[in-house]
């Protein structure tokens, strides 16, 4: 699981502002609950399969109360420009491919038109996925990847180097149009690729994608992007994907389908027949699936969410036409039952959803899309309001992942399992068990149950939680927990904070806290301060000391400013603090009236910290490492602090 509190200074008056992005675990969270935009730009021309998409579609989608809608867009067709059929498809003709990504051109009108309808969708607040989707990109581009289609192109062949060039192409496009947009968008690199690639290449185009997006800069440095395996379909597609790729990266979204069992889900056609569903054997299977998904994301640390999912309309019904189908299909409340309970088990497991629609031309019909503005007499989008309803009505979110306020301790009530996220360590002379507090949790159904049944030191037995990765330089960190024991007086913790500084581990404990058999009315804290060049840290509980039975529950942890830049700075007096030469090759120095120690911190133009130093009055500093290009330099003295732009000229 990987969270980023990120921060940026921005020249703007040389004054240092901030600026982050969600971590995947929030955003899935934000997600929640949506629905597919099916049919419509995933069509060779729009409207073809599905109505033409007005702004009051994405009105509807909000006020019904849904919070995403994923939107499955094909790039391929005369959409974007550039042939690779003159290449061979031959193994070993690679080194014959002399284009490169250039070559490919995405039509500026069809962006504009994309561009519009995200903006609809986001000036909704809905959180929205770009999802590269459609018939066209499966037959110029997916199809290329497996050897059972005509369309079959060899690893090695000069072909196969240009239609990845041309997908890359296209990404880039993607991605250089919307950089500057704000993380409520999201890009999924491609639809149900495991029908056709395997795992190893879908590794490798997972790797590509994510690198060329990531090269545009701005928001698409930290954006949430959504991947999947290859190989093998449903829930088992992101298991496919290697730790490799989920560790390259830290705003990463593992996505799964799930239209099991076809023999319901598809029963509007010749070749289903199963038109009921919702024994407790139908949901076990579900229940078995989705527990399946949520502990390979618990075990990669890497969120879910359910991209698509969904059954036939009743009985076959084309609401289009009215008429209802050939071979019959789905009974209405067995099919009003599959969606309620997909959405209900994906939500208590944390996975958001985006149920599948493709309007009221669909065999999978949700919103029937009749809102056209050209007529004067808009008419809003009504729903298929049971299935609606079914989506929105059961699930609540897990406990499970703390919080953007909260992050630097996982599970912190205990309540997606005690143990969840937790180890329990025991060594020495000690001996104690960690179990379910159960009833004497202090909130909710878990908690925290540690007996010492023989005491040692504080430290021999150590209940933990997961490692945090990121960067919280200047900044203090105050951990917060209730806590009780059996005994009515005579037991006490600490809490302690493992930090691997300077790449060797630090230990800092609190104060012993001593405990009766009451949670308190206020949380026992204790406040640590982030130092510098610290990689990671690990919010600990020590409980050795004495014998007997704890209680632990409700764990906070509350992030501050330890004096930051961004607070800090102040307007001065040209004469008071001087940096010369600039622009300059190399050494820079600084002039002050202080005769005290001067900290001067580089940050290069984004914000990123380069380097710290501690100098006396005039003291040369050497960039020689450094690139060519602008740098901050934030220079403290006593309570004065400056923010100066340099250039480094060569």
């Amino acid at each position: 699981m990987k969270f980023y509190i990120t921060f940026f200074l921005v020249v703007v008056g040389l004054i240092p502002t901030l600026r982050s992005q969600t971590d995947p675990y929030t955003m899935v969270e934000r997600m929640g609950r949506g629905v597919n935009l099916g049919n419509t730009f995933s069509a060779p021309v729009e409207g073809n399969w599905a109505p033409v998409v007005y702004e009051q579609y994405f009105i509807d989608v909000k006020e019904a109360g849904f919070t995403n809608v994923r939107i499955p867009i094909d790039f391929y067709g005369n959409r974007t420009s550039g042939s690779t059929s003159s290449y061979s498809s031959a193994a070993g003709t690679s080194s014959s491919y002399t284009g490169n990504t250039s070559d490919y051109i995405v039509d500026e009108q069809y962006l504009d038109r994309i561009e519009e309808v995200i903006n609809w969708s986001l000036n909704q607040d809905l959180v929205t996925i770009i999802d590269f989707h459609g018939a066209e990109l499966k037959s110029q581009f997916l199809y290329t990847f497996s050897n059972s289609n005509s369309q079959y192109t060899d690893p090695t062949s000069a072909k196969r180097a240009a239609d990845l060039d041309k997908f890359k192409a296209i990404w880039l496009a993607i991605a250089n149009r919307f950089k500057n947009y704000s993380d409520n968008l999201l890009f999924e690199i491609v639809n149900e690729p495991y029908f056709e690639i395997n795992a190893t290449e879908m590794d490798a185009l997972n790797s590509m994608i994510i690198a060329a997006i990531r090269s545009t800069g701005d928001n698409n440095t930290m954006r949430n992007i959504i991947i999947t395996g290859g190989g093998v379909n449903s829930f088992n597609a992101p298991q496919q994907i290697s730790d490799a790729v989920i560790s390259s990266d830290d705003y990463l979204i593992a996505s799964f389908h799930y239209y099991q069992p076809f023999s319901f889900t598809s029963s509007s056609t010749a070749n289903y027949n199963d038109f009921n569903w919702g024994t407790n054997a139908d949901k076990n299977s579900v229940d078995g699936h989705f527990d399946t998904m949520e502990d390979w994301s618990n075990s990669k640390n890497i969120p879910v969410t359910l991209g698509e999912f969904g059954a036939d309309n009743e009985n076959g019904l084309n609401y289009n036409t009215g008429v209802y189908g050939e071979y019959g299909g789905p009974d209405n409340a067995d099919r009003i039952e599959y969606h309620r309970y997909i959405a209900e088990q994906s939500i208590n497991r944390g996975f958001s959803f985006s149920a599948w629609d493709a309007g009221n031309k669909s065999n999978k019909t949700i919103h029937l899309r009749t809102d056209n503005p050209s007529t004067n007499n808009v008419i809003g989008g009504t729903w298929v309001t049971e299935v609606r309803d079914a989506l929105l009505s059961s699930g609540s979110w897990p406990l499970c992942y703390g919080s953007t306020e909260n992050i630097l301790i996982l599970n912190p009530e205990f309540e997606c399992g005690f143990d969840t996220y937790w180890s329990f360590i025991v060594s020495g002379n000690a001996e104690a068990s960690f179990t379910d507090a159960t009833t004497d949790s202090r909130n909710g159904s878990s908690g925290a149950k540690i007996i010492v049944t023989s005491p040692d030191a504080y430290n021999k037995v150590i209940l933990s939680n997961v490692v945090y990765e990121q960067d919280l330089t200047d900044k203090k960190v105050t951990i917060k927990v209730y806590a009780k024991s059996l005994a009515a007086s005579g037991q006490s913790f600490k809490i302690r904070v493992k930090a691997v500084v300077n790449g060797t581990n630090s230990y800092v404990p609190s104060p012993e806290f001593i405990l009766n058999n009451e949670y308190p009315t206020t949380p026992f804290e204790f406040e640590y301060t982030i130092l510098d060049n610290t990689a990671s840290i690990q919010i600990q509980v020590l409980l050795g000391n004495d014998e007997g039975t704890y209680f632990l529950d409700d764990f906070e942890t509350v992030i501050e400013d330890a004096g930051t830049l961004s607070t800090m700075i102040e307007p001065l007096e040209e004469n008071e603090i001087s940096v010369y030469p600039n622009p300059t090759s190399d050494l820079l120095y600084v002039k002050t009236k202080s005769t005290s120690k001067i900290l001067l911190t580089i940050y290069d133009i984004l914000g990123k910290r380069i380097s710290k130093h501690e100098i006396y009055n005039s003291q040369p500093i050497h960039l020689s490492s450094l690139e060519k290009g602008v740098y901050i330099a934030v220079i403290k003295s006593q309570d004065i602090v400056k923010s100066v732009k340099i250039l480094k000229n060569k």
